[in-house]
């Protein structure tokens, strides 16, 4: 979408400060804000209005199109208990990720000949009901999506929420997609034909229903455990609500230019990996193009890595306590959501994922800025976020970047910032929300704790906060983040040749760095080059993150001399500057 209004202007600007370990000039931006305001009043009208015209309409629900599925109990406690599937052995590491749900497969199909209602119009109305009798909430899994133009698809519940319209093959045109969230054990599905079909529109299958995503108690917490009613008669924060620790601190008790933008940027997240469903915490990031406005989203890569996991993410935006010390509440039906994303990029060094939402997010919305000036070694820096901790309305913490804190097994400083709670705290669903420092820029987001007793959030003694580093990962996100410098130039600063034998063969390896004008390190260029000498042949390789494309050729010889030489470089969008090559030819 294009800015109309920009409250915040982008400001790029260059500083002498050392990253990478050399002067090399980092890149930066500040908050924008999306034009516009979100009314929660006129959002839950509208949906009121869906879900009268919806039940209106309906068409009775014959026997076939009735689904009901049942979870067991042991199905139910490999939910409860999960804490983290990828933490390993290590007792000092704790990630948060958060299990609140599953899937189970249905098989429905909805076609012309299905059994229908005809309206006022001469439209058609299609119902279906799915039922899984313990569930809080349900989402459902649509595929083989093929909608006429004239026909939409709706999904409700019997509580007043009502989402849609899906058209065509679906959000994100693929025809797969899950559907968005509706509470309760009982989910409705409702396809409308507008006027009457044209010739052949009725023939072959619609869409068909392949799974139902089955959530838990953990997703209405909020809901089914309300805080104590005399929440808001107290002077001091307490924990946010009645389930999360006693350290954790509602959002709504602390403001702040920087802390404000933030909250209009933090987003709920939920989505369905394999059987599963998960939820953890991401937000929006600026990129420095002013022209439009793309919803890039931020999160962690242990939270979401695959792009089918993407496409099914649903995003509650703007779910805070309405004061400070109020109640706890539950997101669903009350405030604004997206649906869908696509991956653009993600690493599990620095434990990020980068995504465009497929939707923008609601009026108001701040996409926050960033620096890839790195903190992970500046001892006391001061940091904040915004989390959704065990799925909580927005909680403030407050951070200190601590060089002297124990490291976790792959999780080295440098690539990932270590810190102590100063105020509040972060638990499972707080995973992946972007770490800022007081200027509001994004420098990190959350991977979780690592410490002696990180069963216990409350334990800043004990426990740092670790936060994926910005600074680490930039360069891979620069391209979409920061594209105005990516249409530069590059060359080759250096070529380092080895060898490798086992048993009768030799390899030899050429690792190549490339940098730009400004001597920061080109991700994603593809390197070719020719070897010659004792070993002979040609190929070509990709820079990773740091720059650095490593090619090599195997032969079965025995190798004493051979030269290497950069055939080319070439770059989606910066240009070889082969005049400017520290070195183009080495000889081993």
């Amino acid at each position: 979408m294009k800015k109309q209004s920009i409250f915040l202007s982008i400001f790029l600007v260059f500083s002498l400060v050392l990253v990478f370990g050399g002067n090399v000039p980092h890149r930066e931006a500040f908050p924008e804000k999306s034009p516009g305001q979100f009314d929660p009043m006129s959002y839950l009208k509208s949906q009121q209005e869906k879900f009268d015209w919806l039940m209106a309409e309906a068409s009775p629900i014959p026997e076939k199109l009735f689904i009901s599925v049942r979870v067991t109990e042991q199905e139910m406690q490999a939910v409860e208990s999960y804490k983290c599937e990828d933490c390993g052995k290590d007792a000092q590491v704790m990630r948060k990720k958060v299990r609140i749900g599953l899937t189970k497969p249905v098989e429905l199909t909805m076609s012309g000949t299905s059994p229908y209602s005809s309206t006022n119009d001469g439209g058609r109305v299609w119902s279906a009901a799915l039922e899984s009798n313990t569930a809080t909430a349900l989402r459902v899994h649509f595929t083989d999506v093929n909608l006429p133009g004239n026909a939409a698809l709706y999904i409700y519940n019997a509580g007043g929420e009502a989402f849609g319209p899906y058209t065509g093959r679906g959000p994100g045109d693929k025809g797969d997609f899950w559907s968005h969230t509706v509470s309760g054990p009982i989910a409705f599905v409702q396809l409308r034909f507008f006027g009457n079909p044209a010739p052949g529109e009725l023939e072959g299958d619609f869409f068909k229903i392949k799974d139902i995503g089955h959530i838990g108690p953990k997703f209405l917490l909020p809901f089914l455990q309300k805080s104590p009613t005399d929440r808001g008669k107290i002077s001091t924060p307490l924990a946010l609500c009645s389930y999360n620790e006693p350290c954790v601190e509602d959002a709504s008790c602390f403001s702040g230019t920087a802390i404000n933008d933030a909250k209009y940027a933090v987003a709920h997240m939920e989505w369905i990996s394999g059987s599963w469903i998960y939820y953890c915490t991401g937000g929006l990031i600026a990129d420095t193009v002013a022209s439009s406005q793309i919803p890039y989203f931020l999160t962690a890569n242990h939270c979401i890595s695959k792009s089918r996991a993407a496409s099914g993410l649903e995003c509650y935006w703007q779910y805070w306590t309405a004061s400070c010390g109020g109640d706890c509440y539950d997101p669903v039906g009350v405030v604004p959501r997206t649906l869908g994303a696509d991956i653009v990029s993600t690493n599990k060094t620095g434990d990020y994922t980068l995504m465009q939402l497929r939707e923008d997010p609601p009026p108001g919305s701040v996409f926050m800025g960033w620096t890839s000036a790195p903190v992970a070694f500046s001892d006391g820096t001061e940091l904040f976020r915004i989390s959704h901790p065990a799925g909580a309305p927005q909680a403030y913490s407050k951070h200190r970047v601590d060089v002297n804190s124990v490291t976790c097994s792959g999780w080295p400083r440098g690539d990932w910032i270590y810190s102590r709670d100063i105020v509040g705290a972060t638990e499972g669903g707080s995973s992946g929300s972007p770490v800022y420092n007081l200027s509001g820029q994004i420098v990190g987001q959350l991977t979780g704790a690592c410490g002696y007793n990180v069963n216990d959030p409350c334990d800043s003694e004990s426990n740092a906060t670790v936060d994926g580093a910005f600074a680490t990962y930039f360069t891979s996100v620069q391209p979409w983040l920061d594209p105005q410098t990516t249409g530069g130039e590059m060359h080759v600063e250096a070529i380092a040749l080895r060898t490798e034998v086992k048993a009768v063969f030799t390899t030899a390896f050429a690792d190549v760095t490339i940098l730009d004008e400004f001597g920061a390190p080109v991700a994603n260029a593809t390197v070719s080059g020719t070897f010659t000498g004792d070993i002979a042949g040609n190929d070509s390789a990709v820079t990773d993150a740091n720059g650095v494309a490593t090619l090599s050729i195997k032969q079965k010889v025995s190798v004493t001399n051979f030269t290497f030489c950069v055939d080319n470089v070439t770059h989606a969008s910066f240009t070889y500057n082969e005049s400017a090559n520290v070195v183009t030819c080495v000889d081993y």
